[in-house]
């Protein structure tokens, strides 16, 4: 999902035409500072993705961390969906990014279910994960 963001960051950035809509399912929108068990997980994620010893960027790159985008990019952005697990490890960043598009007015849908994740998808998947992709279905729909 970071990299859906990403794209809408870059395309934004270049003033270029965005997609008809920006899905995010678990979206890791922000590298945070925190001190926790998850939050050290988080940190190691985001090392690697960042280029760990050979780094070519850093957290505060807004192609890293869509949160950190200026207002005038965000204005740019598609309409969005996020759906997250109630415990999952985005659910904080799919929050602020919502407070950010509705204070801005730009159109956010939001779904945090009472799954851990929403990665469990196809064959034997669980009714959440199904509920979720039946959501992003009538998102895409209205839009189209």
């Amino acid at each position: 999902a970071n990299l859906a963001f990403a794209l809408v960051v870059k395309l934004a950035q270049m003033q270029a035409e965005q997609p008809i809509a920006c899905i995010g399912i678990s979206p890791w929108l922000h590298i945070s500072s925190e001190r926790s068990m998850q939050a050290s997980y988080r940190r190691f994620c985001f090392d690697l993705y960042l280029g760990h010893k050979r780094k070519v960027t850093s957290a505060a790159d807004p192609l890293v961390s869509p949160l950190y985008a200026e207002e005038k990019l965000v204005r740019r952005f598609p309409p969005i969906s996020m759906h997250v697990g109630k415990n999952d490890l985005a659910l904080r960043d799919v929050e602020k990014m919502a407070t950010v598009l509705t204070s801005i007015g730009n159109p956010v849908e939001t779904q945090v279910y009472p799954s851990l994740h929403l990665h469990r998808w196809g064959s034997g998947s669980d009714l959440w994960a199904q509920d979720s992709l039946l959501r992003i279905d009538e998102f895409l729909y209205r839009l189209w």
